[in-house]
This record gives C-alpha cells, sequence and structure tokens, in this order.
C-alpha cells in the first residue's frame, strides 16, 4: 500500500467511514499480528492486543497529525499497548513459546530440524529482551523497518534504536550461545 493511498483512507478512517476501516485493518492486521506475537509470545494475548489496537486507531484517529506515517503511528499504539501487557504479566515464561513452536510447524519436521531449532531458539531468545529491545529487534528483523521509523514507533532517537538493536542482538547472541553450549 503506498503512503498516499495510505492517507487517503486514513483520512476516511478519520471521517469515520467504517468500509474504509475494515479496509484498513484488513491491509495492517497480518503484518501488525506477527510483530504483535513477536512481542507478546502468545497467541490469544496477541489477537486481544490485535483487537484492541484497532478500537483505539478508531477511537484515536482524531489524533493523527501526519507527522509519522500511519503505519508508524499503529505500530505505536500496538507497541504501547504490548508494553502494557507485558508489564501486567510481570515476567516472561518460556512456556508461552510452545504457541510460537506450533504456528511455525507445518512444514516437514525432518527437512527442516536444524532451521526449526534455529528458529525456535531465537524465538525463545527474545524472552531475555527488556520490551524496548524486543519491539526494536522485531521490527527491524521480522518487519524489516528502517531504524528511523523504529525510533518513532517505540518512542525515541534513531541512534537509541540502534543501541537498543545491538544491545538486543548481544543478548540474543548470548543466550543462543549458552543454549547450544549447555544442549550439545
Amino acid at each position: 500500500m503506498r503512503s498516499d493511498s495510505n492517507i487517503s483512507l486514513f483520512e476516511k478512517v478519520q471521517n469515520r467511514d467504517p468500509r474504509a476501516f475494515d479496509q484498513l485493518v484488513r491491509e495492517y492486521s497480518p503484518e501488525l499480528n506477527n510483530f504483535i506475537l513477536r512481542m507478546v509470545s502468545n497467541v490469544e494475548d496477541a489477537q486481544d492486543i490485535l483487537q484492541d489496537t484497532f478500537v483505539r486507531v478508531w477511537e484515536k484517529s482524531h489524533q493523527f497529525k501526519g507527522n509519522s506515517s500511519v503505519k508508524t503511528w499503529i505500530f505505536r499504539i500496538a507497541i504501547n499497548l504490548s508494553y502494557s501487557h507485558l508489564k501486567k504479566r510481570q515476567r516472561w515464561t518460556f512456556s508461552v513459546l510452545e504457541d510460537i513452536k506450533e504456528l511455525m510447524s507445518g512444514s516437514d519436521p525432518v527437512k527442516d530440524t536444524e532451521q526449526n531449532f534455529q528458529s525456535d531458539l531465537f524465538e525463545k531468545s527474545l524472552v531475555s529482551l527488556t520490551p524496548r529491545q524486543r519491539a526494536v529487534i522485531v521490527a527491524r528483523i521480522h518487519e524489516d523497518l528502517p531504524f528511523s521509523q523504529i525510533s518513532e514507533a517505540v518512542g525515541c532517537s534513531v541512534n537509541a534504536a540502534k543501541v537498543h538493536f545491538h544491545e538486543g542482538k548481544k543478548r540474543i547472541e548470548a543466550f543462543m550461545k549458552a543454549q547450544v553450549g549447555e544442549n550439545g
């Protein structure tokens, strides 16, 4: 979706056009759901947060000033809701990652054993990150967003986003090395 059509579509949402809102939901839901799922590591929680995100988009669309892209503004709402969820949980557990494993399976497990192991290990390593590091890592690696958009979405400078990314990467590498060392 081009940014011109994003703005045009979002203006219709701001004018309370339910069809435009439905289109916005359809276009952003898959990418946003994947992002939220990686943030909270639980399918049901991710779906709830996704729904809450779009409720807020509808309710607060008049507050969009155009200082960032529509996508960045929507992702910022999702990040804030994900942070709130993680704070309520007050702890991250490895057990919730079983839901992600189920989502990632679906191909031939014998053929993809190494890839599945590394992917699972990476997902588990996200638990070792702070919420902001997790948001930056997921946005950069899985959503391929530039640091300028990530910084707007998480509410920090571009340099701070880069620092969070590199610190998060170090923690992921340390976690993965520890796991591989323990498990052979």
